[in-house]
């Protein structure tokens, strides 16, 4: 009754408290989005940085593609000039063994 006296209306306390419980709702609110929208970016700085990282080494392969067609047609290279200098010494080495027996009658 000492409340009814004093004109202390419940409805009124009770409007205040459930607009300070949606103002902090909001507040909480407010600072969720605020903390998504950090990690989204911090997200996209991600996936920006995979995606060069993906970029270099996708370069890097068709580099070492390149590369190893080049070691491959130096190798082939490589395989002739042996099988000529094998000849060309077999050649030799019977032209000297010819040499050698018709100079020693």
């Amino acid at each position: 009754m000492a409340l009814a006296r004093e004109d202390i209306n419940f409805e009124n306390i009770k409007r205040e408290a459930d607009v300070e419980m949606l103002v902090k709702n909001m507040v909480q609110t407010n600072n969720m989005i605020a903390h998504l929208k950090d990690e989204q970016f911090e997200m996209r700085n991600e996936i920006k940085e995979h995606k060069e990282t993906i970029s270099k080494l996708e370069n890097d392969i068709q580099l070492l593609k390149k590369e190893k067609r080049w070691n491959m047609l130096w190798q082939d290279s490589l395989e002739e000039n042996i099988n000529h200098t094998q000849i060309a010494l077999l050649v030799v080495g019977t032209i000297n063994i010819l040499f050698t027996y018709f100079m020693s009658r």
